[in-house]
């Protein structure tokens, strides 16, 4: 596109410098932290509602797609441009507005899930959504994608907590629903959350907070086989105990944990489980939980009540992506749920494909809601690897589809998913799903490409 042209966008925004078109300045916006990039006529870094709904009919007027962005730390390429296409970026969007009495948060998308959490905790609430990368992470690109988190099982993931929603649409409307709009009608938040910035791009988003849940015991517990760990997942839930966090890594995992930063009793081991007990149990849920273990012939166990020694154990799952990320020259991450019964032979099924794949492969996840994250690895980056391992990919989403499960926990379709859409999903589905597209960006607009392919 002429620069003449995008000289006439800058022209019309507050800030004159907030479009960029030499992305060698600004490389980390052709890409997502998956290995797919991308290539874009301008980026525009929108600090208010007035940014986006100018930049979206000046991008409507010329005939350019607009792909919206947070942060950038998803896995599925959703926020990855294409030719002929403006990369709008609402991170400096970041205002923050606690209302204690309604115990709510009302935020720009830009807002870092962190800073949202340390927000809420100055008036003694908590946003209980915790995704691994909530140091970096946009609410936006939270609610965009459909993010869950460490703290899922017990208190739910991102949709749960979206009230409402402000946006613009793709003809330069600004549209409000949920209790933007009463809570009446038709159930638009519903239909914004995961939708992957293809039918509106919010610019305010309003969020329940709850009262701050008091921490409990953490339980870092190591185990000699998969089973083991399983089984103990399986005894404690089958009590009747939701902890406030478990997690799963299995022995690659671990492995590649310890090589990034080591921890006393995760040498040689087949899976570990990271267990925050929920404080309301008190000292006979915390012994439950050990009983478990210890019954599971866990090989190694260590308890912290303090909250700052328990954050060091949680480190040990929080820098997993980049620890895995140091050991390899490409990695692919996928994201999958299965129901929580079938979570054990999900976790089977990868260590057999570790096992009889040319790469390897491990996995970690949520195992309190069965969301299990399966990470790819390849010592060389090359078009023949990658398309290997997208044959390996197939298998495991396959796998998980025929064990009841669905496609992606909390990462979203995007780019690397779409062309297994319909392994989940009949034809019927998927077809009402583009009808609805239409509805919302009749001329395909609004992150054109992503979940479907077209």
């Amino acid at each position: 596109m002429a620069q003449a042209s995008l000289n006439e966008l800058s022209a019309i925004l507050k800030n004159k410098s907030a479009v960029i078109t030499n992305f060698e300045s600004a490389p980390k916006y052709l890409h997502d932290a998956s290995y797919l990039k991308g290539e874009s006529e301008a980026l525009v870094l929108a600090e208010s509602q007035d940014d986006v709904l100018k930049t979206i009919n000046f991008a409507r007027k010329n005939h350019l797609a607009i792909v919206p962005r947070g942060a950038g730390t998803g896995l599925s390429g959703g926020c990855v441009p294409n030719k002929g296409s403006i990369v709008l970026s609402t991170e400096k969007i970041d205002h923050i507005q606690i209302d204690k009495t309604n115990k709510m948060a009302i935020v720009g998308p830009g807002v870092v899930t962190k800073i949202l959490q340390e927000e809420a905790a100055k008036f003694d609430l908590i946003y209980p959504p915790d995704p691994a990368s909530y140091a970096e992470s946009t609410i936006g690109g939270n609610v965009a994608e459909g993010a869950g988190g460490l703290r899922c099982k017990r208190h739910g993931v991102t949709k749960d907590y979206v009230l409402g929603i402000t946006g613009v649409t793709a003809a330069g409307e600004i549209i409000k629903c949920g209790c933007y709009n009463n809570d009446s009608g038709f159930d638009l938040v519903d239909i914004f959350n995961a939708s992957e910035g293809t039918l509106v791009v919010m610019t305010e988003i309003a969020l329940r907070l709850i009262d701050t849940v008091p921490p409990g015991e953490t339980f870092l517990v190591a185990f000699a086989t998969t089973n083991d760990a399983a089984q103990t997942v399986s005894d404690i839930t089958g009590a009747g105990i939701i902890p406030n966090v478990m997690e799963f890594l299995d022995g690659d995992a671990a492995e590649c944990s310890n090589k990034y930063e080591k921890t006393e009793g995760l040498d040689k081991v087949a899976a570990i489980l990271l267990i925050e007990s929920a404080q309301e149990g008190g000292t006979h849920q915390v012994k439950l939980i050990r009983s478990f273990c210890e019954k599971n012939r866990c090989s190694h166990i260590r308890h912290e009540s303090d909250p700052k020694l328990a954050e060091r154990l949680w480190k040990i799952r929080r820098n997993l992506s980049k620890a895995v990320k140091q050991m390899s020259k490409l990695r692919i991450s996928e994201d999958v749920a299965v129901p929580i019964s079938k979570f054990p032979d999900l976790v089977e099924y990868v260590s057999y494909m570790n096992n009889t794949s040319k790469f390897r492969i491990n996995s970690f996840g949520h195992a309190g809601d069965g969301n299990l994250h399966v990470n790819f690895m390849s010592d060389e980056d090359t078009p023949t690897a990658r398309e290997l391992i997208e044959h390996e990919i197939e298998r495991l989403l396959t796998k998980t589809v025929e064990l009841g499960g669905t496609l992606t926990g909390e990462h979203g379709i995007g780019l690397a998913k779409r062309r297994y859409l319909g392994l989940e999903f009949d034809p019927p589905t998927i077809a009402y799903m583009h009808k609805l597209k239409v509805v919302f960006d009749p001329q395909n607009l609004l992150n054109p490409g992503k979940i479907f392919v077209v």
